[in-house]
């Protein structure tokens, strides 16, 4: 039973990761995100590509991924201890399959069954996550890293540090708890070789930055930067 339940909250999980929102608010649009600004389909280059309005649906709707993900799993969970109690489950066994559904989203947002494998980097399904599994240490950590993208003006730098600061929280609240741990330790694996072309930017002064951003925008330019391997961003 514990087999079949966790293949399901990981299958779930990647099934759900593998809706590339950013792909489906571009082709809306008539584009193809993957060809515009940075190539990366993710809220950072919608809001890039489409100003400040599409950005924000679209870091809602991919955070959404993680909290449904995990909702699913730790839903498993307490179905499982309800209708079967003489099985013998993993302790804590809902927020082992919560975890399970995490670890499921952030693998279909990198590699997307539906969209040829080409993800974005899942800063946005990871906060979702944790905003159920560990809400206040997320805050805190998303506080910082706020304050850090208004200082650099570079997402990339919030989602590193935000991410480092959530992982290293719960890894500290929920010590001995390995699902928790395991978890946190994946989540900052998957982000920091996710943004390895970002941080040999930033250190190189190449990284690109949020400047003049509106509303709502549609900005022909950034097509050309897609042609440029220089200016390849998050």
């Amino acid at each position: 039973m514990t087999i079949v339940l966790t293949a399901a909250a990981l299958i779930a999980g990647y099934l759900i990761g593998s809706i590339m929102n950013a792909v489906l608010i571009a082709k809306a649009k008539h584009r193809d995100i993957r060809e515009c600004g940075s190539g990366n389909a993710g809220s950072t280059n919608i809001l890039r590509t489409f100003g400040w309005k599409w950005g924000l649906l679209c870091l809602v709707l991919d955070s959404l991924k993680g909290v449904i993900s995990v909702l699913i799993g730790k839903g498993l969970g307490l179905l499982a201890l309800r209708f079967f109690p003489n099985e013998l489950f993993l302790a804590d066994f809902p927020t082992f399959l919560g975890c399970v559904g995490c670890f499921g989203a952030l693998l279909g947002h990198l590699l997307p069954v539906f969209f040829g494998f080409r993800g974005g980097k899942s800063v946005a399904v990871a906060l979702g996550a944790f905003l159920v599994l560990a809400p206040v240490q997320l805050l805190i950590a998303l506080g910082i890293a706020i304050v850090l993208i208004a200082i650099t003006r570079m997402v990339s730098v919030g989602s590193l540090i935000g991410t480092l600061i959530t992982s290293v929280l719960v890894i500290i609240k929920h010590f001995g708890n390995i699902p928790m741990m395991v978890i946190s330790v994946i989540v900052i694996l998957i982000i920091v070789i996710a943004h390895l072309p970002n941080v040999q930017r930033i250190m190189e002064g190449k990284e690109r930055t949020i400047e003049n951003i509106e509303w709502e925008s549609g900005k022909a330019q950034l097509d050309n930067d897609s042609k440029d391997p220089k200016r390849k961003g998050k």
